[in-house]
């Protein structure tokens, strides 16, 4: 896990339970850090709850994950079901279902293959659809509406 808990009540409780013995904390890392964690990781999380904050955010986690060619395993938000299964990188899930969670956690790691073809498939779409190149023309279009 990399970051931090948002509150101390919940970090709190989830270190009381017996899984977390497995964890391996890594705290804030710089970027150098976090690509170094990423090589090393089979999958990751984005499993943010149903508010609307999150609903219709693209989460830069999210396309880190792909850009670095890591499965994502992403709440089943409409945008991000668009992402996530729309190029066939990853697996959306209930975000407030952890039996789903570990499910979609559990067929990543006994299916190397698939995985290995998700993460593949999401640096693909982010280096052909999801990066600033594509955006940047269409701002300076959107800027040239308003200009004009």
């Amino acid at each position: 896990m990399v970051g931090a808990f948002s509150e101390e009540k919940i970090e709190d409780e989830v270190k009381s339970y017996e899984g977390w013995r497995r964890v391996e904390e890594f705290g804030f890392l710089d970027r150098l850090g976090v690509a170094e964690v990423l090589l090393r990781s089979k999958a990751g999380l984005v499993t943010f709850h149903s508010v609307p904050n999150h609903i219709d955010a693209q989460p830069n986690k999210m396309f880190e994950y792909m850009s670095a060619g890591v499965p994502v395993i992403a709440s089943n938000f409409v945008l991000w079901r668009e992402v996530i299964e729309g190029n066939n990188c990853g697996l959306c899930v209930n975000p407030q279902q952890p039996k789903e969670i570990a499910e979609a956690i559990d067929y990543l790691l006994c299916n190397d293959v698939e995985a290995q073809r998700m993460g593949a498939n999401g640096r693909k779409a982010v280096s052909e659809k999801y990066n600033w190149k594509l955006e940047e023309a269409r701002l300076l279009e959107l800027y040239g509406r308003f200009i004009n």
